[in-house]
């Protein structure tokens, strides 16, 4: 089964994912996890994003793919299973965002710049990390689409009316 990336509106991407449970949920169409990350991987990849959450593509669980070769603790591309952000630094960025569920369009949004994370790997280990720069937005960009909240609630209505306004102009 090929996986698709789903686009604003489709109901899928303001759902609240529910927690990953390695007993007891699978993927559908998946035997195991391994095959279904390299094709949840490759999917992102193609697209050329730096994260993909479950929801964008049609599943409510707690996971995302996430990785650059820029970044320092997700190099190497990976899925992260029920991720949590422990803690996030008083100090704010703005930084321009993309989303793969909105193609085209790109808006400025302010966020933590540190945060510590903690995360399953598919053998189930608790990891954490302390993450910053591109993949501290990337990994809460992610963990936001979890939660049934796109980045076109992130920024004014003023603001997203002119980015989409210039996507329609870059794409015209």
């Amino acid at each position: 089964m090929s996986l698709k990336v789903y686009t604003y509106p489709d109901e899928c991407l303001e759902t609240v994912s529910t927690p990953f449970d390695f007993d007891k949920d699978s993927i559908p169409n998946y035997d195991n996890l391994e095959n279904f990350e390299q094709d949840m991987i490759a999917l992102m990849i193609n697209e050329q994003g730096l994260g993909l959450a479950a929801n964008q593509i049609g599943i409510t669980k707690r996971f995302f793919a996430i990785g650059h070769g820029s970044f320092d603790t997700f190099q190497k591309p990976a899925i992260i299973w029920n991720p949590r952000i422990l803690n996030a630094s008083e100090e704010k960025v703005i930084d321009v965002e993309g989303c793969l569920s909105f193609p085209g369009i790109f808006v400025k949004i302010e966020r933590p710049k540190e945060i510590e994370v903690q995360y399953e790997t598919t053998q189930g280990k608790t990891k954490f990390a302390k993450l910053n720069g591109m993949e501290s937005k990337c990994f809460q960009h992610e963990l936001d689409h979890l939660e049934g909240i796109t980045f076109n609630k992130k920024v004014s209505k003023l603001k997203w009316e002119m980015a989409t306004k210039r996507s329609e102009k870059q794409n015209a």
